[in-house]
């Protein structure tokens, strides 16, 4: 590792830009604690001097280029023709890397692996083991494939190969690769059941079921995620209609299984560890329940009401026009898409349910050609069943306006369930959405999600697709299993930065809230009168359509055309009279007189009558231009989700996404072209509006802008839609007036950031409580645990420690939703003992990502493309953390030390050393 040298506390040079490091050179120091520093002579020559401007100032790119030019000519030049005498010197001392000979000593009334495991050595068969493998080995396997493809044939292909080259030849093929994967597969058995057994020691059994009745959320879940259920369950404000917990749903296709020739539950016996996979008996069972209710269940989904006039259905907040549109948006969607034939495959995909903190709480295996429902209720009816009776659920799901639909009208949940739990769909999928079920279902205009995106099983599926080769083709165990265990490392990733994930969403809530609130305020209108506006948007835009008919266009294109026969007549008859009256054929001037104004009173009424049939005609053709513009933008994005969601293709695949994509943007001016015509049809509305020729209080339809059209903004004039208005005098400001319309949306906005921080706050607090009570639970184990355990129990001290150091530094700034009953449970002497460089010593967990580190590479958290702080916060940071106290490692001597190239080429990488926290700081606020 790299480690800078003392700095001294030095400021930056008034008005200078880039980044500023300190003149002090930093120190190379070895795992040994050696360190090494270049000779001055031997830098000077390459050396790079900053440019004027103040010392230790550089261009950040231009600086990291350079260095890499110098390093690649150093190891090019110099280091690699030096190291190549002292290389064939060591190849011929050590007989070309031959390996050391080791004998070990056993006893026969003792199981051969027990002993190899008493000399670090895990063997490949339970009985006369042939090959035994060091576990530091099977480690750093298991360590390295959950962070690549897994792949053990091509591990021991280059170990078999490496070991002919020693002089130790295999008698027969595939010798190794059989006994090594046999190893390596049950010494990761091994690695979860002690790490399992270890939490049941810190967290023995307890009911928390009484008379029937849970009182809080399950000791499993409460591990699945502690930011959701862990803690004393509690409200901060009881007023507030905030969820107690919200959670997403998926299904994901790519996750397959073809049909093994052989039986696989004899070849493929399950695994004797935990598992997020909920049993196929449960899914089994679903599925006949559902079954059974829609044979019970009275009448049959039809379309009859768009003939006898639309309604709403039982416990829905739209109408079943909307909801029947959204229905076939989606089930389009699914037939363009190619899905698992059940003649090739065993398995189909996932289905996964996952908190808003990225963490999964249970998977389901899929067995069918389809997204059946049963999968998503049965996720659904083990969530319930793990959490207490007055617990408020928000559900996030690509089609929530489908599944509550299915459950009123089946009755395929609970009362008590359905009153608890608030359907909402995922914000990357409401484009599928009609605009009314967007206004009822979307989360951003929804009460109580928050900023939650419901998108967090998607970036799971990211996460998991570098295991679609290798478990295509695996048995039907192994497969849950690997997956098991990949989910296993993405819960010590997340576990690892909760208070990460806490201050980043922290800091993105208040940045949009403040942004909401200054455009909202230069806005002057009051938060009432958007309130209201808004209610009567919902009101107005949520109602049934009215009655229709077959013959409805035909009536109204027969009526106009009645209207034009009809004004022609009328001017005709107007005409004849006034020739009459210039050649002098009239006789009777008074008579004459009442006829023309007959006529023309005939003539203007009819007109008038023809100008509004004009006008609804003209509202109706934008009105179709729009909704088939919405349609090829759907259109549109299904096909660019099906390329985006392909993984692993072939070449031939690659070169059909090809076409596919150029096909796609072909039919971009085609669209562009519809939204000219469409623009082009309101501004003829707008026309007719300032020329009186429209009725009274007509509203035209919004211009559609082109930019930005293909991204499908959920607060976009696409989704809008109003009425012709014959006979209003004035129209409501929520669609004419665009500055209520724009405050609408700010306030939204600012309602769902003011619910994001009640979130956040509370989640603090739930954090710091829990933290409190495994303290307890860790110091309880180790008084009463043998000794053979405390090793590992220490161990997990070590790591709540180091979490503690980490989550105190970034949750410190959000307030508390309420006032813990403990501040974490740590003592002063713990965290001096921790923060004492003599307490770092290697343990079981080091192996592990450090709390710092960025967990979503991969596996991103919520809210994709958070706001940064802006390059001069993100420098004056980095400026903190080199300029850091802590980072003085008890070196005195500066004399000899010199600028490290390579340590300013990991700087210009985008890359620091990590300071160790202010021991001080932190000692003072315990």
């Amino acid at each position: 590792m790299f480690v800078p040298p003392p700095l001294a506390r030095h400021r930056r040079p008034p008005r200078t830009k880039g980044l500023y490091l300190p003149a002090p050179p930093p120190v190379f120091i070895l795992p040994g604690r050696q360190r090494l520093a270049q000779d001055p002579s031997a830098t000077s020559r390459h050396h790079h001097h900053p440019p004027a401007g103040g010392p230790g100032i550089f261009d950040y790119e231009d600086d990291a280029l350079q260095k890499q030019e110098i390093q690649w000519q150093r190891w090019s030049q110099d280091v690699i023709p030096a190291l190549l005498n002292p290389y064939l010197q060591y190849l011929e001392a050590s007989e070309s890397l031959r390996l050391e000979e080791i004998k070990i000593s056993y006893c026969a009334c003792t199981p051969a692996p027990v002993h190899l495991m008493e000399s670090g050595l895990f063997a490949c068969s339970p009985v006369a083991p042939t090959l035994a493998v060091d576990l530091r080995v099977l480690e750093f396997m298991r360590t390295l494939f959950v962070r690549l493809t897994p792949n053990t044939t091509a591990w021991c292909e280059a170990l078999e190969s490496f070991l002919d080259g020693q002089g130790y030849q295999l008698q027969s093929k595939d010798n190794l690769r059989q006994r090594f994967s046999n190893a390596y597969h049950w010494y990761t058995v091994l690695a979860t059941y002690a790490d399992d057994h270890i939490t049941g020691l810190v967290h023995p059994p307890q009911a928390s079921v009484q008379q029937g009745v849970r009182l809080q959320p399950s000791e499993y879940l409460c591990a699945r995620c502690p930011l959701c259920f862990g803690g004393v369950p509690q409200k901060a404000n009881t007023d507030q209609e905030d969820l107690d917990c919200i959670v997403c749903l998926d299904a994901c296709f790519t996750q397959k299984r073809t049909n093994n020739p052989r039986n696989s539950a004899t070849h493929d016996p399950p695994n004797p560890t935990s598992t997020v996979f909920i049993p196929e008996s449960e899914v089994k069972a679903m599925e006949v329940f559902i079954g059974k209710q829609r044979s019970l269940a009275p009448g049959h989904h039809d379309s009859s009401h768009q003939l006898q006039g639309d309604s709403f259905e039982d416990g829905m907040r739209v109408p079943m026009s909307v909801l029947d549109g959204c229905g076939d948006s989606f089930h389009a969607a699914d037939e363009n898409r190619k899905k698992a034939s059940t003649n090739f495959f065993a398995d189909t995909g996932l289905m996964a349910l996952l908190c808003r903190h990225d963490h999964v709480l249970w998977l389901v295996n899929m067995t069918s050609a389809g997204e059946k429902q049963h999968y998503a209720l049965v996720l659904l009816k083990y969530l319930f069943e793990h959490l207490p009776t007055t617990t408020t659920v928000g559900l996030l799901y690509d089609i929530g306006c489908q599944l509550e639909r299915s459950c009123r009208k089946w009755k395929l949940l609970d009362e008590g369930i359905l009153s608890r739990l608030k359907f909402g769909i995922s914000v990357f999928h409401a484009y599928g959405h009609q605009w009314p079920c967007q206004i009822v279902y979307h989360p951003r205009k929804c009460v109580g999600f928050g900023l939650s995106d419901g998108e967090g099983c998607e970036r799971l599926w990211s996460s998991l697709k570098m295991l679609i080769p290798v478990l295509r083709v695996s048995g039907y165990h192994q497969r849950l299993f690997v997956l098991d265990n990949q989910i296993r490392h993405f819960d010590r990733k997340a576990f690892a930065a909760l208070g990460q994930w806490l201050n980043k969403k922290w800091t993105l809530c208040k940045s949009k809230k403040m942004l909401a609130l200054e455009s909202l305020h230069a806005l002057h209108i009051d938060m009432q009168t958007l309130r209201e506006e808004w209610a009567a948007q919902v009101h107005s835009q949520t109602q049934p359509l009215p009655r229709q008919s077959k013959n409805k266009g035909a009536n109204l294109l027969a009526h106009i055309l009645s209207l034009e026969k009809s004004v022609q007549d009328y001017q005709s008859h107007v005409d004849q009279l006034e020739m009459d009256l210039v050649n002098d054929r009239v006789n009777d001037i008074i008579d004459f007189d009442l006829q023309h104004a007959a006529a023309k009173s005939l003539l203007s009424k009819a007109t008038k009558a023809l100008q509004q049939k004009k006008w609804l005609q003209t509202h109706t053709n934008a009105q179709a231009l729009k909704i088939r513009i919405r349609e090829r933008l759907r259109q549109r994005k299904f096909e660019l989700q099906r390329l985006e969601g392909s993984f692993q293709n072939s070449a031939n695949d690659n070169h059909l996404q090809s076409h596919v994509q150029s096909a796609i943007k072909r039919r971009e001016p085609a669209i562009s072209q519809l939204i000219t015509t469409y623009n082009n049809l309101c501004d003829e509305l707008l026309g007719m509006i300032r020329l009186q020729k429209a009725p009274p209080g007509a509203i035209p339809h919004l211009p559609i802008p082109t930019k930005g059209i293909f991204q499908l903004d959920v607060d976009s004039n696409i989704w809008q839609d109003c009425e012709p208005g014959e006979g209003s005098s004035e129209p409501p400001r929520w669609l004419a007036d665009e500055a209520v319309r724009k405050g609408i949306r700010l306030m939204l906005e600012v309602d769902r950031c003011n619910e994001e921080e009640r979130r956040l706050s509370r989640e603090r607090s739930v954090l710091q409580e829990w933290f409190s009570m495994e303290w307890k639970s860790l110091h309880r184990a180790l008084e009463n645990e043998a000794e053979n355990y405390k090793y590992h129990l220490k161990a997990h001290k070590h790591t709540l420690l180091a979490v503690y150091v980490d989550w105190k530094e970034k949750v410190q700034h959000i307030p508390h939703a309420w006032v813990p009953s403990e501040n974490w449970g740590l003592t002063v002497e713990d965290v001096a003992n921790y923060l004492a460089p003599a307490s770092h010593t290697p343990s079981v967990e080091d192996g592990a990502e450090h709390p710092t580190d960025d967990f979503s590479e991969g596996y991103e958290s919520d809210a994709v493309g958070a706001l940064s702080e802006g390059d001069d916060e993100l420098l004056l940071g980095i400026e903190e953390m080199a300029l850091e106290e802590g980072c003085n490692m008890g070196q005195s001597d500066e004399e000899g030390l010199t600028d490290d190239e390579g340590w300013l080429e990991d700087v210009g990488n985008g890359y620091l050393p990590s300071s160790p926290p202010n021991s001080n700081a932190l000692l003072e606020n315990l």
